[in-house]
């Protein structure tokens, strides 16, 4: 099950975060490494974090976290019994709520290249089908597991409606290598626009994504998710597979800085209230966590936001019309100047 993300302030969660989790487990003691280092002074500034082999009960839920900090977000790559054993719907959905992206990595993790036709289908149509159960769409991506593909391999994926996600950097954190060997890697190989290749089922991604994040800052740089996994009318198919009772989901679209203002533009969907008005909050400068409005007949929101600490993530909640059940996270973002 995922961590679920409470109302209290986020600045003493990331700092209790920070400190005890990251801070005080993953010390090295490393050299910096400049960010000129990587391509020279003229850079494409765009990293696309990219997760596979998931989800892990531990390290997912911790990786996200750390994501939240930064306000950053990244595509993930689950394997389907992986996913079918470890989460329910509502974990997935507070993935996507997030803002997150999702692909398929086949359904346990053989090289496809070596499968009979049937069992070929067998391996990419049956996680696109339990995604599509949890959250209303099949994938529009897929990832080969040990990027083992061919045409074969690429059709079958093309009939099913998915293109394959490459990579361009792997530092193989699984093979255990130091955190320093593991940025030097990422470093020596960056060219604009990479695909970095992590797995959220070891430790070892939490402290290279931690150096990542500090070394390649969202405030200089660019994280983005891959485009070819964008959903197509998201709000229409997830909120399709939604009844009384469950917890809202949403996503935050937009995040632009207007002079002093952040305008949030985004939508939210509760069955429990059919027509509209759930109430969005958001955390301020204080940590404080205040109301911005409610979303209309759509199910959509646009506010502006003058409460806000331009260094940090503005975070965002939907509050539930159930009877029971959490409030749900629609995860930390950074500002794009508008």
């Amino acid at each position: 099950m995922l961590v679920t993300v409470s109302m209290e302030p986020l600045r003493r969660k990331r700092r209790i975060f920070t400190f005890v989790l990251i801070g005080a487990l993953f010390f090295t003691g490393m050299s910096s490494l400049s960010l000129n280092s990587v391509s020279g002074s003229e850079v494409d500034k765009t990293i696309y974090l990219t997760f596979d082999d998931g989800p892990h009960p531990i390290f997912t839920p911790l990786l996200l976290s750390l994501l939240e900090e930064h306000g950053v977000k990244a595509t993930f790559f689950p394997i389907g019994h992986r996913l079918e054993e470890r989460w329910l719907s509502d974990d997935l959905n507070d993935l996507l709520n997030r803002g997150h992206l999702l692909g398929n990595h086949s359904w346990t993790h053989r090289e496809l290249t070596k499968q009979t036709q049937d069992d070929l289908y067998y391996q990419l149509n049956t996680p696109s089908e339990l995604i599509e159960n949890m959250t209303g769409f099949r994938p529009n991506c897929f990832r080969a597991p040990f990027g083992d593909r061919n045409y074969k391999v690429l059709n079958a994926a093309e009939k099913l409606g998915m293109k394959h996600v490459d990579w361009s950097i792997d530092p193989q954190e699984w093979r255990e290598p130091k955190i320093e060997e593991a940025m030097e890697h990422i470093s020596e190989r960056y060219e604009g626009g990479a695909i970095l290749l992590l797995h959220d089922r070891t430790f070892l991604s939490l402290p290279i994504l931690k150096e990542v994040l500090e070394r390649f800052p969202s405030s200089e740089w660019s994280y983005k998710t891959i485009p070819e996994c964008m959903v197509n009318d998201e709000k229409k198919v997830r909120s399709s597979t939604r009844e009384k009772g469950d917890i809202p989901i949403g996503n935050v679209k937009n995040v632009f800085k207007i002079d002093e203002t952040l305008r949030v533009s985004g939508w939210a969907y509760d069955p429990d209230a059919p027509n509209g008005g759930l109430k969005i909050k958001h955390s301020g400068k204080t940590g404080e966590v205040k109301s911005l409005g409610q979303t209309n007949l759509n199910h959509e929101f646009s506010f502006d936001i003058s409460d806000f600490d331009v260094d940090t993530p503005v975070c965002l909640w939907i509050e539930n019309e159930g009877l029971a059940r959490h409030n749900t996270f629609l995860g930390c973002h950074n500002a794009t100047f508008g």
